[in-house]
């Protein structure tokens, strides 16, 4: 995304004398040379001066100085400079005082979070060596790591999210804070460390992170369900960047049986759909084991599995992790790829309608004869509407 919009929204705040940078992850992108999925500005003007100066806004958070501008159609968080009063939950502070820039920065989380650009005279103000650290490759807090910590506890996994997605070593008195305060990241909500754990899997070195979660004890606090092994650490670091979140957690899950994986899943409030595809993943990985084997009938069954390319990258992962050849795994990828959706999931050739014309009494045998004709359709022994009315009345009696 580029940051014309947002520095459109800045030049207007300079206009009308108020101080404004872009700030955060953005500007932190931008100096490692990526490009930011979203820009962040902090500025000196009030929730209510900034309502004033544009048409869209949202007081998504104006108790702490937080309005969403909507510029060009795209949302911006536009921030007040301020300080925080006493946090009380491990969350959020009882209250904020609007201050300057450097005060601003300072009660931030990390050090290569607390830059900030200004677009118009093109220049970084850096208060507490965020670029030094940045071109260390280092995640340490601003100022005291327990001191932050206790603010927000969820900073102790973000801390861990972005050593490995960055690939940056965490400073040592950040990590020793981060091993002394893992049993208090229960105080964090559910949603809020499910969001945590997705983005470690799903944003790169997934299994650089889960190490990191392992070594500082925060694995077994958040996943108890979840044996660290080598095997695992392998699956995790096959999970490619950017990865679908409910494979990236069925790698994750996938040594668990069935109903552990959806306690699991459940326990951390993904959504029901969410639920149900990674609980499939998990229940149905090891009918890989016998796929060249498998009628055609029944492995164009499988393959109805809904986003069924997901249970083939699942299939490989594991495969390559545990050094197994990947026969199973290719003669799947072949096979699904030759058959049409058609072919996999045509259209039946009677219905439960038909067999009550031909006199049959709707029950248990209606479910015996409708899957044998469908096994027949799928195996290509039955092809036509005509040829499964014949055969039904050639393999079944009607109820008399």
């Amino acid at each position: 995304m580029k940051p014309d919009s947002a520095i459109e929204i800045i030049q207007k705040l300079r206009d009308a004398r108020y101080e404004a940078y872009l700030v955060g992850g953005c500007v932190r992108d931008m100096v490692m040379g990526l490009e930011p999925a979203d820009y962040d500005i902090a500025t000196s003007a009030h929730p209510e001066q900034i309502m004033k100066l544009f048409p869209r806004t949202e007081a998504i958070g104006a108790q702490f100085g937080v309005v969403l501008v909507i510029h060009h159609g795209h949302p911006f968080e536009v921030a007040t400079f301020r300080s925080d009063e006493a946090y009380v939950d491990g969350r959020r502070p009882t209250g904020v005082v609007f201050t300057d820039a450097k005060s601003d920065v300072l009660r931030r989380d990390f050090t290569i979070n607390g830059l900030l650009f200004d677009p118009v005279e093109r220049n970084i103000l850096d208060y507490v060596s965020g670029r030094q650290d940045i071109d260390a490759k280092i995640v340490r807090a601003i100022g005291d790591p327990a001191k932050r910590f206790e603010e927000d506890k969820l900073r102790i996994l973000r801390a861990i999210r972005f050593g490995a997605r960055l690939g940056y070593a965490i400073e040592p008195e950040t990590w020793k804070a981060v091993c002394a305060m893992a049993p208090q990241v229960h105080q964090v909500s559910v949603e809020r460390i499910q969001g945590e754990l997705v983005r470690i899997l799903t944003e790169g070195q997934a299994g650089h992170g889960f190490q990191l979660l392992q070594d500082s004890g925060l694995l077994p606090e958040v996943l108890p369900e979840v044996q660290w092994s080598t095997h695992l650490a392998k699956c995790l670091e096959l999970l490619e960047r950017e990865a679908v979140k409910e494979l990236a957690v069925a790698v994750l899950l996938h040594d668990l049986d069935a109903d552990r994986a959806r306690s699991v899943v459940e326990r951390l409030k993904f959504s029901r759909a969410e639920i149900n595809h990674i609980t499939a993943l998990v229940a149905e990985k090891n009918k890989f084991h016998g796929v060249r084997t498998m009628p055609v009938g029944d492995l164009k069954k499988f393959f109805r599995l809904l986003r069924f390319e997901n249970h083939l990258e699942l299939e490989r992962i594991c495969a390559v992790a545990s050094g197994r050849e990947l026969e199973n795994y290719f003669y799947a990828c072949k096979m699904f790829r030759g058959w049409t959706t058609d072919e996999i999931s045509p259209v039946p050739l009677i219905t439960g309608e038909d067999l009550i014309e031909m006199g049959f009494t709707p029950g248990p045998l209606f479910k015996e004869v409708l899957s044998r004709i469908e096994d027949e359709q799928l195996e290509s022994r039955l092809r036509d509407r005509a040829g499964a009315i014949e055969f039904v009345r050639h393999n079944y009696r009607r109820e008399s």
